[in-house]
């Protein structure tokens, strides 16, 4: 084999070998049910999980006993409810915020630890009523 070959082999192999443990610390979007069936066969593997805060359980945060524990309930998209458990303090307007991505890992007793809540607020999105739209302007 010629030097040029095997240096081509080499980069490769080196290629095939990233490409495959990226994809083993990526992490998946799932439900909560999904999230359950793979903490039975790798607990503590991270997933993504886009849900809806259940405005109708109570939220528990209490910043002055403990500011780094915010614990509330989430529904994901196959109507599952399940207890969320975030270890860090409550996102602004957190009450006010209709959907949620939550990036952690289920427990054993079925219960979300999150390591990071994302807040999707439909009104950060929405057009005002007095913008316009650049296809009402008028071109000249």
């Amino acid at each position: 084999m010629k030097p040029l070959h095997i240096f081509l082999l080499i980069i490769a192999a080196i290629g095939i070998g990233s490409v495959i443990s990226m994809y083993g610390s990526t992490t998946q979007y799932v439900s909560f049910q999904e999230a359950i069936e793979i903490q039975k066969d790798n607990p503590g593997k991270k997933v993504h999980i886009f849900c809806k805060l259940d405005k109708a359980k109570p939220i528990e945060y209490d910043p002055q006993s403990n500011a780094e524990k915010l614990v509330f309930y989430a529904v994901d998209s196959l109507e599952m409810e399940r207890k969320v458990v975030f270890n860090g303090t409550m996102p602004p307007q957190f009450k006010q915020i209709e959907k949620l991505v939550l990036e952690g890992h289920m427990t054993s007793d079925s219960v979300f630890f999150a390591e990071k809540v994302l807040t999707k607020c439909p009104s950060k999105y929405e057009e005002s009523p007095n913008a316009e739209h650049p296809a009402n302007i008028p071109i000249k």
